[in-house]
């Protein structure tokens, strides 16, 4: 019996606004080399991509982390993995949230991946809502009301994070992975560090356990996440566009970082002004390294983030 393809739905609307937040693929080894499929990707993330050897994983022997570049930072995009009797000569490629947020030729990436006769194994289809249009309460009572039934069964949930407080924020489960379809409602500005933020997220991961995905959903995403549960399908018109939500989660980043700096080097730094001949200057420039910490998406700061937006991000979180 062939699989079943993955349920799509009709969108909404127009403007794509369901972003590609992990992407996973296997395929046949190329007639290129790696070199070639890294050149190859960095033409359609519009940046140069650049590849570092690293050790096995997923039961491949050998692996090649990926990096974009933006200005002088680089930041991990995701890997190509290869080699293992087990796997036959196929090859790897993955890209993370980070690494997707780059992708400026969805379309191109398709193409490519078609030419290659590539198999998507996992693919997470997210969709924000900046000013909490739609929240994970709302998603527990459309759960409890039927909204993300199928074929007359509910499926599974599960709830997870800061029920009592709230502000570490909360995550609602439904569906498993291991089944090849899980939607995960989170708050993801308090999950960034924001404790009041409305910022939730829905994502919505597919497997190609029992089933197809089919390439469709890397170019026509709204329709794909809409036919997912019955519920999502009203969702799209409300949802935050791209750009917004990378300017926001780096404004959110930034701040807890800056806030949490404050807090545990603040006197440190007081002292170091007001007792020695050190100026602002020459503090910055003993104490800072090149590069981004780990917990920032280099594709936010690719957004646009200002340092204004910054401060007005701390200013909320210190309060």
């Amino acid at each position: 019996m062939a699989p079943r393809p993955v349920t799509r739905g009709e969108s909404p609307k127009g403007q794509q606004v369901a972003k590609i937040d992990w992407l996973n693929c296997t395929f046949a080894e190329p007639a290129m080399s790696v070199e070639g499929f890294v050149s190859l990707l960095g033409r359609m993330l519009g940046r140069p991509v650049s590849g570092i050897a690293d050790r096995g994983m997923l039961g491949f022997d050998s692996s090649v982390k990926l990096f974009a570049r933006h200005g002088s930072l680089t930041s991990p995009i995701g890997c190509i993995a290869f080699g293992g009797e087990s796997q036959r000569g196929r090859w790897l490629f993955q890209l993370t949230g980070g690494g997707c947020q780059f992708v400026r030729d969805w379309a191109g990436l398709r193409d490519l991946l078609e030419s290659l006769d590539a198999k998507l194994t996992r693919v997470d289809l997210a969709v924000d809502f900046l000013e909490g249009e739609h929240t994970v309460e709302e998603a527990v009572t459309l759960y409890q009301t039927g909204g993300f039934q199928l074929s007359g069964r509910p499926p599974s949930s599960r709830l997870d994070g800061d029920w009592i407080n709230g502000h570490q924020g909360r995550t609602l489960y439904i569906g498993k992975a291991q089944n090849g379809k899980m939607l995960r409602v989170y708050e993801k500005g308090r999950q960034l560090g924001d404790p009041d933020s409305q910022w939730t997220r829905f994502e919505v991961q597919l497997g190609s356990r029992d089933r197809v995905i089919p390439f469709d959903v890397l170019t026509d995403r709204d329709a794909f996440f809409a036919g997912c549960y019955p519920a999502l399908a009203s969702f799209i018109d409300e949802a935050a566009e791209a750009i917004p939500t990378l300017t926001k989660g780096g404004e959110v980043t930034l701040a807890h970082l800056v806030y949490h700096a404050k807090r545990c080097y603040g006197k440190l730094f007081g002292t170091l002004l007001e007792q020695t001949n050190a100026t602002n200057a020459d503090l910055v420039e003993e104490v800072r390294i090149v590069g981004i910490p780990r917990r920032v998406n280099l594709s936010s700061l690719a957004a646009g983030v200002t340092w204004a937006d910054v401060q007005a991000q701390h200013q909320k979180v210190s309060l």
